[in-house]
């Protein structure tokens, strides 16, 4: 069996046929800090234009080092739980300082990385649709070079589960380690794009609606989504992060610790 087919089918199971687990470990450091978001701006664009003219950029700074911890903390309990099946107790995961620190550290790094291919790759991207001068060229290409963050995301997001757990691993010895699978690699992370993409979609056609809006003092139209939609829109948000988590999970798990897919 393709390992690209093996690969998604073991992360999906392990994301819903382990929902109830995650929600007691992940979803409330996952929306406590977007509702303290939606709160603080009004869940608007307009309202974060406002909110920074009213001097509240104090509390959207602290705002947003309170969610970055959240999901560190989070997603440290998330791998732990797939890879040691350590629980926590109550709505929220084992505090672990030094792991989530380390963890961030590690996501940052991979951030830059990513940040650095997505540059290099503009510079091919802006160059081809200069030349061919084509919409269609430039919409394909830049569609890819979204596909080429997640993969190098991917090919050396190991770390992250590494960091979860204490081991030490590199942004080198990651890369190294996916070597073997890196074209299988595309199948899961297109399929969850794809389908990450169309819900979001389907929920903005349902539940979005057309409001004017002023921003600086320019009146727009913007879309935005009833409460309602905007807690769907949350709940998928959840799930993605979630599946992306458990793509390198699965990953670590397979080709560090050598467990089989299912």
């Amino acid at each position: 069996m393709d390992y690209g087919y093996q690969l998604l089918r073991h992360v999906v199971q392990q994301v819903f046929g382990n929902l109830r687990q995650a929600a007691q470990l992940t979803l409330a450091l996952f929306v406590l800090p977007l509702a303290g978001f939606v709160l603080l701006t009004g869940g608007t664009a307009a309202g974060v234009a406002e909110g920074f003219g009213g001097g509240t950029l104090l509390g959207m700074l602290l705002l947003i080092v309170v969610a970055v911890t959240a999901y560190g903390w989070a997603a440290v309990g998330w791998h732990r739980y797939v890879l040691l099946e350590e629980t926590g107790n109550g709505l929220i995961p084992p505090w672990r300082g030094d792991r989530i620190l380390s963890y961030l550290g590690r996501a940052i790094a991979v951030g830059l990385v990513v940040i650095l291919a997505v540059m290099g790759g503009s510079l091919v991207v802006g160059l081809i649709a200069a030349v061919t001068q084509s919409f269609a060229v430039a919409l394909v290409l830049g569609i890819g070079l979204v596909f080429l963050a997640s993969w190098v995301a991917t090919r050396i997001g190991l770390v992250l589960p590494a960091a979860a757990l204490g081991e030490s691993m590199s942004l080198r010895e990651s890369w190294t380690i996916t070597r073997p699978v890196a074209s299988q690699i595309l199948l899961p992370l297109i399929v969850i794009a794809l389908v990450a993409g169309l819900a979001q979609q389907l929920v903005l056609l349902i539940f979005g609606q057309s409001v004017t809006v002023e921003m600086f003092g320019v009146a727009q139209d913007q879309i935005v989504l009833s409460v309602p939609g905007q807690v769907i829109n949350g709940l998928l948000s959840w799930l993605q992060i979630l599946v992306n988590l458990a793509l390198m999970t699965t990953l670590y798990g397979n080709l560090v610790e050598g467990r089989q897919l299912n």
